[in-house]
């Protein structure tokens, strides 16, 4: 078989990789290596507690009130784009309990999927197990968060406050955390580096600086695996994705004193933590724009790190900031599209694409769906909801 994966970011890479260590002949054709939307630099956590669809219940309250604040993690961009309000109208009417009911088994699957195929590699590199969610506002919020996740049968461990308090660089003001057992951190710059070496290593070649029109490709399977990027890359075959470019911010911070020992999540500063080698990294915003907009504005970055500081012991004056921007393909009922597109072309085509704030997340469990899928086997009915089939229904 040879298949043409269109995109070379984390979802891309880890399909190539996982076609050819199943024996295709694999070619990556990438745009261009700025783009990568924010498979370098996110947060880089492992979460196979984030199974639920960002469309879900109450996440159309908790986005007005977001957009209602200077700062808010949910955002518009000056530019959002031709098409945004339509978005937003048709991702409120998916917030429902029966869209969480349809994809959340799939989701389930596909990240304790992903988590197991990363543990087994040993060149990559894990944090400590067991994600907290940190709260500096109100302690009952945390019994309310662990409720709320047990019932979706995630693994929840209470932390005590002194074993909260005893973790390095925990300020006074935090009050309260839950411990996501299941859930680690990475690099994602190694993971994505460590799957391109993989496909390199079973001959897949990978080139920058391509387009192509689907249309017309020399391949027995084409799978479309370019982020923010993937709508204008199938247009051409008369479908359209609903897919947004949702910007985030990271900023990668040297010289910590008291480093976090473990991935976190703060969860009223609504920033995600991750101690990297010698750095701790943050991240936060799903700014809603264009899959062009790479700019950095700076007192995004500042409130950034003094949002954390509530949290986390950050040094007064931060020296050596590392500031970074990406976009994530933020889809229109909150999980990723992944199947087959109805065949237009003569070659089929596959899309892994959609996968909003967990794309480092859901990689490789995308890459094992994917492979399956362009080789036959018979995959979870779970699963195949994911397929985008769901946007002709």
């Amino acid at each position: 078989m040879r298949a043409l994966v269109v995109g070379g970011g984390i979802i891309g890479a880890s399909c190539a990789a996982l076609l050819a260590e199943r024996g295709a002949g694999v070619r990556v054709v990438d745009a261009g290596s700025p783009r990568f939307g924010t498979s370098l630099q996110n947060a880089g956590h492992i979460v196979g507690s984030h199974s639920i669809p960002f469309a879900a219940p109450g996440m159309v309250r908790a986005g007005i009130r977001s957009l209602l604040t200077s700062d808010g993690a949910f955002a518009l961009s000056s530019r959002p784009g031709r098409g945004t309000v339509p978005w937003l109208l048709g991702f409120a009417r998916k917030c429902t309990s029966a869209n969480v009911a349809a994809l959340q088994p799939g989701l389930d699957l596909l990240l304790h999927r992903s988590a197991e195929l990363l543990s087994a590699d040993s060149r990559i590199t894990r944090t400590k197990p067991g994600l907290w969610q940190v709260f500096t506002s109100n302690s009952e919020n945390a019994s309310r968060e662990a409720e709320h996740l047990r019932a979706h049968g995630v693994q929840v461990r209470d932390v005590a406050l002194e074993e909260l308090r005893s973790e390095p660089g925990m300020t006074e003001r935090t009050v309260a955390a839950i411990e996501l057992v299941e859930d680690f951190g990475v690099d994602p710059a190694q993971v994505w580096m460590r799957m391109r070496e993989r496909s390199e290593t079973y001959g897949a070649v990978w080139e920058e600086g391509v387009e192509l029109d689907l249309r017309d490709v020399d391949a027995d399977v084409v799978v479309v695996a370019a982020g923010a990027w993937s709508p204008s890359t199938v247009r051409s075959l008369g479908v359209d994705l609903p897919i947004r470019a949702a910007k985030g911010y990271s900023v990668s911070i040297a010289g910590v004193d008291t480093m976090p020992t473990r991935p976190m999540l703060l969860m009223d500063q609504r920033t995600a933590l991750n101690p990297i080698g010698d750095l701790l990294r943050l991240s936060s915003r799903y700014e809603i724009t264009t899959p062009d907009d790479r700019e950095i504005v700076a007192h995004r970055i500042a409130g950034l790190i003094d949002r954390a500081r509530q949290a986390v012991d950050l040094p007064e004056q931060v020296a050596d900031v590392q500031p970074w921007t990406g976009v994530r393909p933020a889809s229109i009922d909150g999980a990723p599209y992944i199947g087959f597109l109805p065949q237009r072309s003569s070659t089929p085509v596959l899309v892994a694409t959609g996968h909003g704030m967990i794309g480092t997340a859901l990689a490789a469990g995308t890459a094992d769906l994917v492979t399956r899928l362009a080789f036959g086997d018979e995959v979870d009915e779970r699963e195949a909801r994911l397929g985008p089939a769901r946007l002709l229904a």
